[in-house]
């Protein structure tokens, strides 16, 4: 009987010690998850749940996912002032106005900060998607070999941007100082006065030679003939058509070939002539513009994206 009971009580002792073992493991276990749940945070900006890295410590790797121009877009159709966001640093959140308020009615002051305001977001997301095109272009210029859609991609933009070769298409897919821009976009339209740039959200008084395409008539004519002008569904797209212009009409050549050369705004206006009956006065008018403004501080700005 002493015996059995000897042999009982290390059953008992060897089961206990193999549940001991098992909480321990598990115990450890769940120390070491609470440990790698503490290195993030979970974030939730609009509607999705991102989960980002706090710290480096864990071996842990989780993916964060990066938003796009066309994820990040803020669409605006403002009623008033008040609709507008306001740009206080050099990092612009991607608005996209859809049509303008009556700046006329406002103080010299605030109707040059609204405008500018509205402006300059489009002015950037107009440029960040000729860029990345851009960027695109330069890559598959370096492959031997195209895929079909990307020979079919290439071919489209090369159309757009009535191109000679894809060397030249990417030439001509260079941009301009943002400053240069705003200072146009201020003289064309009169700080956002015009009639254009308030029914149309045309910008630069940008005309309209095809019946078929949304436009109203502009109250000078050409003799007898009307005179219109295209009407855009955002500021953005006013911008983007002014960069397609600047790019492809025969008029622009000399600016196209300086602005490769060269990114200071005061003298890339000099060969900007052409886009006025004014001429020289235009010039002038450009740089009195971006100089009285302080316009070349906007050269610095870029998307928050």
């Amino acid at each position: 009987m002493k015996g059995k009971t000897i042999v009982n009580l290390n059953k008992i002792i060897y089961s206990l010690s193999i549940l001991l073992s098992v909480e321990f493991s598990v115990l450890m276990t769940m120390m070491l998850f609470d440990k790698l749940i503490d290195g993030y945070t979970v974030l939730k900006p609009l509607d999705k749940a991102v989960i980002t890295q706090k710290v480096k410590t864990s071996p842990l790797l989780i993916r964060v996912s990066s938003k796009t121009l066309e994820d990040s877009l803020i669409e605006i159709s403002p009623n008033s002032n008040s609709d507008v966001v306001s740009i206080d640093t050099a990092l612009v959140k991607p608005v996209i106005y859809t049509k303008s308020i009556k700046l006329s009615t406002l103080g010299i002051a605030e109707k040059k900060k609204i405008f500018i305001d509205m402006m300059l977001p489009s002015i950037l997301v107009a440029k960040h998607r000729i860029t990345e095109d851009r960027k695109k272009v330069g890559e598959l210029l370096k492959k031997e070999k195209l895929l079909p859609e990307d020979s079919l991609w290439l071919k489209k933009k090369k159309y757009i941007f009535k191109a000679t070769s894809y060397h030249d298409l990417y030439d001509k897919m260079e941009l301009h100082p943002t400053s240069i821009i705003i200072a146009q976009a201020i003289i064309e339209s009169g700080w956002g006065t015009s009639r254009f740039f308030e029914e149309a959200n045309n910008v630069f008084g940008i005309w309209s030679f095809n019946e078929s395409e949304k436009r109203i008539v502009a109250s000078e004519k050409r003799g007898e003939k009307n005179v219109y002008v295209k009407k855009y569904s955002s500021v953005e797209q006013s911008i983007f058509d002014y960069f397609i212009m600047l790019s492809t009409k025969n008029a622009y050549e000399e600016f196209r070939e300086k602005r490769l050369e060269s990114k200071d705004p005061l003298h890339l206006v000099e060969y900007l002539g052409q886009y006025s009956e004014l001429g020289e006065e235009y010039i002038d008018n450009l740089k009195n513009t971006i100089q009285k403004n302080k316009l070349i501080v906007y050269d610095s700005y870029h998307l928050d994206i």
